[in-house]
Protein backbone atom coordinates (compact mmCIF):
# COMPACT_ATOMS: atom_id res chain seq x y z
CA UNK A 1 0.00 0.00 0.00
CA UNK A 2 1.30 3.21 -0.87
CA UNK A 3 1.72 6.22 1.29
CA UNK A 4 -1.14 8.16 0.26
CA UNK A 5 -3.45 5.02 0.00
CA UNK A 6 -2.42 4.18 3.32
CA UNK A 7 -2.75 7.81 5.06
CA UNK A 8 -6.68 7.68 3.56
CA UNK A 9 -7.00 3.93 5.18
CA UNK A 10 -5.89 5.40 8.65
CA UNK A 11 -8.46 8.09 8.45
CA UNK A 12 -10.88 5.89 7.24
CA UNK A 13 -10.55 3.42 9.55
CA UNK A 14 -10.41 5.78 12.94
CA UNK A 15 -13.69 7.30 11.77
CA UNK A 16 -15.22 4.24 10.86
CA UNK A 17 -14.45 1.87 13.88
CA UNK A 18 -13.60 5.11 16.53
CA UNK A 19 -10.25 4.24 19.21
CA UNK A 20 -7.51 2.58 17.53
CA UNK A 21 -4.12 1.91 18.71
CA UNK A 22 -0.79 1.78 16.50
CA UNK A 23 -0.36 -1.79 17.24
CA UNK A 24 -3.56 -2.74 15.63
CA UNK A 25 -3.85 0.00 12.60
CA UNK A 26 -0.29 -1.50 12.06
CA UNK A 27 -1.72 -5.44 11.79
CA UNK A 28 -4.31 -4.51 9.43
CA UNK A 29 -2.45 -2.29 7.05
CA UNK A 30 0.71 -4.46 7.18
CA UNK A 31 3.29 -2.19 8.42
CA UNK A 32 5.61 -1.29 11.22
CA UNK A 33 4.19 0.74 14.38
CA UNK A 34 7.16 2.71 13.61
CA UNK A 35 5.48 3.74 10.01
CA UNK A 36 2.05 4.56 11.76
CA UNK A 37 3.69 6.90 13.98
CA UNK A 38 5.17 8.27 11.34
CA UNK A 39 1.91 8.47 9.08
CA UNK A 40 -0.41 10.10 12.07
CA UNK A 41 2.15 12.97 12.71
CA UNK A 42 1.59 13.22 8.82
CA UNK A 43 -1.95 13.70 9.02
CA UNK A 44 -1.45 16.07 11.98
CA UNK A 45 0.18 18.49 9.59
CA UNK A 46 -2.36 17.74 7.24
CA UNK A 47 -4.43 19.41 10.05
CA UNK A 48 -6.79 15.93 10.60
CA UNK A 49 -7.77 16.18 14.23
CA UNK A 50 -6.46 13.06 15.35
CA UNK A 51 -5.99 12.83 19.29
CA UNK A 52 -5.01 10.24 21.01
CA UNK A 53 -5.58 8.95 24.49
CA UNK A 54 -2.92 6.90 27.02
CA UNK A 55 -3.22 3.97 29.01
CA UNK A 56 -5.21 0.94 29.02
CA UNK A 57 -8.27 1.03 26.53
CA UNK A 58 -6.52 3.82 24.91
CA UNK A 59 -5.54 4.59 21.48
CA UNK A 60 -5.98 7.22 18.02
CA UNK A 61 -9.52 8.65 17.64
CA UNK A 62 -11.17 11.44 15.34
CA UNK A 63 -14.11 13.92 17.34
CA UNK A 64 -17.17 12.14 16.21
CA UNK A 65 -18.69 15.39 14.16
CA UNK A 66 -15.32 14.56 12.29
CA UNK A 67 -16.08 15.49 8.40
CA UNK A 68 -13.72 15.25 5.33
CA UNK A 69 -12.96 19.21 4.25
CA UNK A 70 -12.55 19.14 0.73
CA UNK A 71 -10.91 22.30 0.46
CA UNK A 72 -7.18 20.97 1.96
CA UNK A 73 -7.27 18.87 -1.81
CA UNK A 74 -6.01 20.46 -5.18
CA UNK A 75 -8.32 18.37 -7.71
CA UNK A 76 -5.14 16.55 -8.68
CA UNK A 77 -5.02 15.42 -5.00
CA UNK A 78 -8.55 14.67 -4.79
CA UNK A 79 -8.82 12.14 -8.17
CA UNK A 80 -5.82 10.83 -6.45
CA UNK A 81 -7.46 10.07 -3.15
CA UNK A 82 -10.97 9.06 -4.69
CA UNK A 83 -8.91 6.25 -6.35
CA UNK A 84 -6.69 5.33 -3.83
CA UNK A 85 -10.11 4.80 -1.88
CA UNK A 86 -11.06 2.63 -4.40
CA UNK A 87 -8.41 0.87 -4.46
CA UNK A 88 -8.39 0.44 -0.35
CA UNK A 89 -12.30 -0.28 -1.42
CA UNK A 90 -10.96 -3.91 -2.29
CA UNK A 91 -8.92 -4.98 0.74
CA UNK A 92 -9.83 -7.08 3.07
CA UNK A 93 -10.09 -4.48 5.78
CA UNK A 94 -12.67 -2.80 3.98
CA UNK A 95 -14.75 -5.95 2.95
CA UNK A 96 -18.53 -6.67 4.51
CA UNK A 97 -17.34 -3.08 6.40
CA UNK A 98 -20.90 -0.97 5.82
CA UNK A 99 -19.06 1.46 8.33
CA UNK A 100 -15.74 2.13 6.06
CA UNK A 101 -18.32 1.97 2.94
CA UNK A 102 -19.90 4.99 4.55
CA UNK A 103 -16.66 6.86 4.98
CA UNK A 104 -15.71 6.57 1.69
CA UNK A 105 -19.09 7.81 0.04
CA UNK A 106 -18.52 10.95 2.59
CA UNK A 107 -15.09 11.49 1.24
CA UNK A 108 -16.53 11.74 -2.34
CA UNK A 109 -19.72 13.73 -1.19
CA UNK A 110 -17.61 16.29 0.59
CA UNK A 111 -15.68 17.03 -2.74
CA UNK A 112 -17.03 20.34 -5.00
CA UNK A 113 -18.99 19.24 -8.34
CA UNK A 114 -16.01 20.00 -10.65
CA UNK A 115 -13.72 17.72 -8.50
CA UNK A 116 -16.54 14.68 -8.36
CA UNK A 117 -16.96 15.38 -12.58
CA UNK A 118 -13.01 14.48 -12.72
CA UNK A 119 -13.03 11.42 -10.44
CA UNK A 120 -16.02 10.07 -12.79
CA UNK A 121 -13.82 10.68 -15.43
CA UNK A 122 -10.68 8.92 -13.96
CA UNK A 123 -12.55 6.10 -13.08
CA UNK A 124 -13.64 5.29 -16.52
CA UNK A 125 -9.90 5.45 -17.71
CA UNK A 126 -8.36 3.80 -14.65
CA UNK A 127 -9.64 -0.13 -13.15
CA UNK A 128 -8.28 -1.72 -9.99
CA UNK A 129 -8.57 -5.63 -10.33
CA UNK A 130 -7.55 -7.29 -6.77
CA UNK A 131 -9.96 -10.29 -6.81
CA UNK A 132 -7.10 -12.56 -6.32
CA UNK A 133 -6.08 -10.93 -3.09
CA UNK A 134 -7.91 -13.33 -1.37
CA UNK A 135 -6.89 -16.74 -0.13
CA UNK A 136 -9.55 -19.73 0.46
CA UNK A 137 -10.49 -18.30 4.06
CA UNK A 138 -11.67 -14.91 2.68
CA UNK A 139 -8.02 -13.41 4.33
CA UNK A 140 -5.51 -11.42 2.35
CA UNK A 141 -1.95 -10.71 3.01
CA UNK A 142 0.71 -8.16 3.27
CA UNK A 143 0.50 -5.65 0.50
CA UNK A 144 3.97 -5.39 -1.06
CA UNK A 145 4.91 -2.08 -3.22
CA UNK A 146 4.37 -1.84 -7.00
CA UNK A 147 6.10 0.74 -8.52
CA UNK A 148 6.95 1.95 -12.36
CA UNK A 149 9.17 4.31 -13.08
CA UNK A 150 6.52 5.71 -15.83
CA UNK A 151 3.90 4.54 -13.95
CA UNK A 152 2.77 9.18 -13.48
CA UNK A 153 3.43 10.08 -16.41
CA UNK A 154 1.44 7.07 -18.14
CA UNK A 155 -1.34 8.63 -15.60
CA UNK A 156 -1.78 11.52 -16.51
CA UNK A 157 -1.46 11.32 -20.27
CA UNK A 158 -3.94 8.71 -19.92
CA UNK A 159 -6.51 11.13 -17.95
CA UNK A 160 -5.33 14.22 -20.23
CA UNK A 161 -5.36 11.97 -23.48
CA UNK A 162 -1.78 12.62 -24.63
CA UNK A 163 -0.48 9.88 -27.30
CA UNK A 164 2.49 8.28 -26.08
CA UNK A 165 5.70 6.85 -27.88
CA UNK A 166 6.99 3.81 -25.95
CA UNK A 167 10.27 1.86 -25.73
CA UNK A 168 8.49 -1.89 -25.83
CA UNK A 169 10.13 -5.72 -26.35
CA UNK A 170 9.08 -6.81 -29.66
CA UNK A 171 6.25 -10.12 -29.99
CA UNK A 172 7.64 -11.45 -32.90
CA UNK A 173 11.67 -10.72 -32.26
CA UNK A 174 14.87 -10.31 -29.66
CA UNK A 175 14.75 -6.53 -28.61
CA UNK A 176 12.80 -3.62 -28.73
CA UNK A 177 10.85 -1.10 -30.49
CA UNK A 178 8.93 2.44 -30.40
CA UNK A 179 5.94 2.45 -30.39
CA UNK A 180 2.98 4.71 -30.82
CA UNK A 181 -0.24 4.18 -28.90
CA UNK A 182 -3.21 6.08 -28.07
CA UNK A 183 -3.97 5.48 -24.30
CA UNK A 184 -7.07 4.43 -22.85
CA UNK A 185 -6.75 3.61 -19.56
CA UNK A 186 -4.38 2.16 -17.07
CA UNK A 187 -5.63 -1.37 -15.16
CA UNK A 188 -4.20 -2.69 -12.01
CA UNK A 189 -4.24 -6.25 -11.73
CA UNK A 190 -3.99 -7.96 -8.26
CA UNK A 191 -1.21 -11.03 -7.96
CA UNK A 192 -1.68 -13.49 -4.70
CA UNK A 193 1.57 -14.37 -3.27
CA UNK A 194 2.32 -16.56 -0.30
CA UNK A 195 1.68 -13.79 2.70
CA UNK A 196 1.94 -10.99 0.09
CA UNK A 197 -0.42 -9.30 -2.04
CA UNK A 198 0.89 -7.48 -4.78
CA UNK A 199 0.03 -6.77 -8.73
CA UNK A 200 0.97 -5.39 -12.02
CA UNK A 201 -0.05 -2.25 -14.16
CA UNK A 202 -1.32 -2.43 -17.28
CA UNK A 203 -1.12 0.04 -20.22
CA UNK A 204 -4.74 -0.25 -22.10
CA UNK A 205 -3.97 1.43 -25.78
CA UNK A 206 -4.70 1.93 -29.56
CA UNK A 207 -1.35 0.90 -30.93
CA UNK A 208 -0.56 2.90 -34.47
CA UNK A 209 2.15 0.63 -35.33
CA UNK A 210 -0.21 -2.83 -35.47
CA UNK A 211 -3.43 -0.84 -35.74
CA UNK A 212 -5.21 -2.66 -32.94
CA UNK A 213 -6.00 -2.11 -29.06
CA UNK A 214 -3.53 -3.96 -27.18
CA UNK A 215 -2.25 -4.39 -23.26
CA UNK A 216 1.06 -3.21 -22.62
CA UNK A 217 2.81 -4.54 -18.82
CA UNK A 218 4.13 -0.82 -17.49
CA UNK A 219 6.90 -2.37 -15.95
CA UNK A 220 8.63 -3.77 -19.22
CA UNK A 221 8.54 -0.43 -20.85
CA UNK A 222 11.96 0.42 -20.93
CA UNK A 223 11.61 4.49 -21.94
CA UNK A 224 8.83 6.84 -22.84
CA UNK A 225 7.58 10.29 -24.84
CA UNK A 226 4.41 11.59 -23.67
CA UNK A 227 3.52 13.94 -26.88
CA UNK A 228 1.56 16.96 -27.09
CA UNK A 229 -0.74 15.67 -30.23
CA UNK A 230 -3.89 14.50 -28.72
CA UNK A 231 -4.95 10.53 -28.86
CA UNK A 232 -7.81 9.71 -30.71
CA UNK A 233 -10.07 8.12 -28.34
CA UNK A 234 -13.35 6.56 -29.27
CA UNK A 235 -15.93 7.66 -26.86
CA UNK A 236 -18.07 4.51 -26.84
CA UNK A 237 -14.86 2.28 -25.19
CA UNK A 238 -15.81 0.57 -22.31
CA UNK A 239 -12.35 -0.26 -20.03
CA UNK A 240 -13.65 -2.66 -17.67
CA UNK A 241 -15.57 -4.83 -20.89
CA UNK A 242 -11.96 -4.94 -22.78
CA UNK A 243 -10.22 -5.72 -19.57
CA UNK A 244 -12.65 -9.16 -19.28
CA UNK A 245 -11.35 -10.36 -21.97
CA UNK A 246 -7.73 -9.41 -21.72
CA UNK A 247 -7.63 -10.72 -18.37
CA UNK A 248 -8.82 -14.28 -19.73
CA UNK A 249 -6.10 -14.16 -22.17
CA UNK A 250 -2.94 -12.70 -20.11
CA UNK A 251 -4.01 -15.86 -17.34
CA UNK A 252 -4.29 -18.35 -20.34
CA UNK A 253 -0.53 -17.35 -20.64
CA UNK A 254 0.37 -16.74 -17.52
CA UNK A 255 0.88 -19.51 -15.28
CA UNK A 256 2.58 -20.22 -11.91
CA UNK A 257 6.16 -21.16 -12.76
CA UNK A 258 8.87 -22.29 -9.89
CA UNK A 259 12.21 -21.87 -10.17
CA UNK A 260 15.34 -23.24 -8.17
CA UNK A 261 18.73 -21.23 -7.97
CA UNK A 262 21.47 -20.81 -6.15
CA UNK A 263 22.55 -17.57 -4.79
CA UNK A 264 25.61 -16.02 -3.53
CA UNK A 265 25.74 -14.35 -0.35
CA UNK A 266 26.02 -10.79 -1.61
CA UNK A 267 23.01 -11.15 -3.69
CA UNK A 268 20.81 -12.34 -1.39
CA UNK A 269 19.70 -8.89 -0.34
CA UNK A 270 18.42 -8.50 -3.96
CA UNK A 271 15.90 -11.81 -3.86
CA UNK A 272 12.23 -10.37 -3.48
CA UNK A 273 8.85 -11.73 -3.97
CA UNK A 274 7.51 -15.18 -2.96
CA UNK A 275 10.77 -16.80 -1.95
CA UNK A 276 11.27 -20.12 -0.09
CA UNK A 277 15.20 -20.86 1.28
CA UNK A 278 15.77 -24.76 0.42
CA UNK A 279 19.40 -24.75 1.90
CA UNK A 280 21.81 -22.95 3.62
CA UNK A 281 25.46 -23.00 2.37
CA UNK A 282 28.30 -22.54 4.67
CA UNK A 283 30.11 -19.77 2.25
CA UNK A 284 26.90 -17.81 2.91
CA UNK A 285 25.16 -18.49 -0.30
CA UNK A 286 21.51 -20.35 -0.70
CA UNK A 287 19.41 -22.81 -2.52
CA UNK A 288 16.17 -20.94 -3.00
CA UNK A 289 13.04 -21.31 -4.75
CA UNK A 290 11.14 -18.70 -6.53
CA UNK A 291 7.57 -18.77 -7.34
CA UNK A 292 6.57 -16.03 -10.34
CA UNK A 293 3.83 -15.77 -12.60
CA UNK A 294 5.18 -17.13 -15.81
CA UNK A 295 8.33 -18.15 -17.82
CA UNK A 296 8.63 -14.68 -19.28
CA UNK A 297 8.74 -13.18 -15.72
CA UNK A 298 11.13 -16.12 -14.77
CA UNK A 299 13.85 -15.14 -17.04
CA UNK A 300 13.32 -11.20 -16.13
CA UNK A 301 13.80 -12.17 -12.51
CA UNK A 302 17.06 -14.23 -13.32
CA UNK A 303 18.71 -12.00 -15.18
CA UNK A 304 17.63 -8.61 -12.77
CA UNK A 305 20.27 -10.82 -10.04
CA UNK A 306 22.88 -10.76 -12.83
CA UNK A 307 25.73 -13.28 -12.43
CA UNK A 308 24.95 -13.97 -8.16
CA UNK A 309 22.53 -16.25 -9.15
CA UNK A 310 22.57 -19.36 -10.85
CA UNK A 311 19.42 -21.60 -11.86
CA UNK A 312 19.46 -24.79 -10.62
CA UNK A 313 15.51 -25.87 -12.43
CA UNK A 314 13.88 -26.79 -14.30
CA UNK A 315 16.80 -27.20 -17.11
CA UNK A 316 14.59 -25.65 -19.93
CA UNK A 317 14.85 -21.97 -17.64
CA UNK A 318 18.83 -22.40 -18.09
CA UNK A 319 18.36 -22.64 -21.53
CA UNK A 320 16.08 -19.77 -21.68
CA UNK A 321 18.00 -17.80 -19.54
CA UNK A 322 20.94 -18.17 -21.59
CA UNK A 323 18.90 -17.49 -24.93
CA UNK A 324 18.12 -14.19 -23.49
CA UNK A 325 21.44 -13.51 -22.15
CA UNK A 326 22.80 -13.93 -26.29
CA UNK A 327 19.82 -12.06 -27.52
CA UNK A 328 20.69 -8.88 -25.14
CA UNK A 329 24.36 -9.32 -25.87
CA UNK A 330 23.60 -9.31 -29.72
CA UNK A 331 21.57 -6.21 -29.59
CA UNK A 332 24.50 -4.24 -27.98
CA UNK A 333 26.67 -5.25 -30.55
Amino acid sequence: MEKTERLLAITLLLQARGKMTARHLADILGVSTRTIYRDIDTLSLAHIPISMDYGPGGGYYLPGDYHFESTIFTPEEAVSLVLSADMAGNYSLFADDDGLQRALLKLEAALPEQYRVDVKAARKRILFDTTAWYDRAGRAGRSAPVNSVFLESIRLAVLGENQLEILYPANDAPGVQWLRVDPYGLVYKGLSRRRVRTGIWYLVAYCHNCHTFCTFRVGYIEDLRVLDAQANIQPDFDLRSYWQEARQYLEEQTHPFALVLRVQSSTRPNLSGDTTILQEEPDGSIVVQVNVESLEAAISYVLALGTGATVLSPSNMRAAVAEAARSIAEMYD
